[in-house]
């Protein structure tokens, strides 16, 4: 026997997958109201361990300040530094607009090099002027971080709802991710830039990834999926991506998205 907080979930996750499709028969068949969803909602949001800006600032505090200053880094508020031959390697932290238990948190990092005599007003705003010539944190990261847990577009993001329920991710595992991200990663490639020129170097390398075929797959498999499923379980998407390298493009185009035939283009995949 069913308790109803169980009904309850499983008629979010029923309407998740039909959705945009019209409800309103499974809500009569599975007995679920208005009330009783409201009633879920707020009693998972009165025992999430931590709201989403608490971990993200736990993670910066706890994590990546550490590991940036162990790495030559100094810090302004949310804009690092560190000097190379001639200017300054920079990373920007950006945080999203919008921040609730409903969207989660999501920000990313800025990474760019300048010239000592090319600074144009304040060292802090510098990234807004380098945007054309950066790399951000995803660059640095197998599969371009396509398969992680906290990916969301170009951004991390933490909690936020899931199938119409809030989600309440471990603090201690966020901080693993941050930890490898950055310290296995991210750090230890910018370590070895040593002026602009050797940053813009690494920018291209890493650029050249993006026509690799496992990131093309991965791209075309996130976009196909944005608004109905998401990219949340690595191990299930690492299977995916090796049944995709077992075959051809096109074989893989319409296993990941139940399409085939014709022309189509999307993330340079032409089937």
């Amino acid at each position: 026997m069913t308790t109803k907080e169980e009904q309850v979930v499983r008629y979010l996750e029923l309407a998740a997958e039909k959705f945009p499709y019209d409800i309103s028969d499974l809500e009569e068949e599975m007995g679920v109201t208005d009330t009783d969803i409201e009633e879920l909602r707020r009693k998972m949001e009165r025992a999430l361990s931590m709201r989403p800006t608490q971990k993200r600032d736990l993670v910066v505090k706890q994590v990546i300040k550490p590991l940036l200053k162990k790495h030559g880094f100094s810090t302004g508020g949310l804009d690092w530094r560190r000097k190379i031959t001639d200017g300054y390697l920079i990373i920007h932290m950006m945080n999203s607009q919008f921040s609730s238990i409903v969207t989660g948190v999501c920000f990313r990092f800025h990474i760019s090099a300048v010239k000592k005599d090319e600074i144009k007003t304040k060292l802090s705003e510098q990234w807004v002027y380098n945007q054309e010539c950066e790399l951000r944190q995803f660059d640095f990261l197998p599969y371009c971080g396509m398969l992680s847990s906290y990916y969301e577009g170009d951004m991390y993001k933490i909690d936020g709802y899931k199938n119409y329920l809030p989600t309440d991710m471990p603090v201690e595992a966020i901080c693993a991710q941050f930890e490898e991200d950055f310290g296995q990663y991210i750090l230890p490639e910018l370590d070895t830039v040593e002026s602009c020129e050797e940053f813009l170097a690494l920018r291209e390398r890493k650029l050249k990834r993006q026509e690799e075929k496992e990131i093309r797959l991965l791209r075309y498999y996130y976009f196909a999926q944005t608004g109905t499923t998401a990219l949340t379980n690595g191990m299930a998407n690492a299977r995916l991506v090796q049944h995709c390298l077992n075959n051809s493009e096109k074989q893989c185009l319409i296993f990941v998205t139940g399409q085939g035939g014709g022309r189509r283009q999307c993330g340079g995949i032409v089937d």
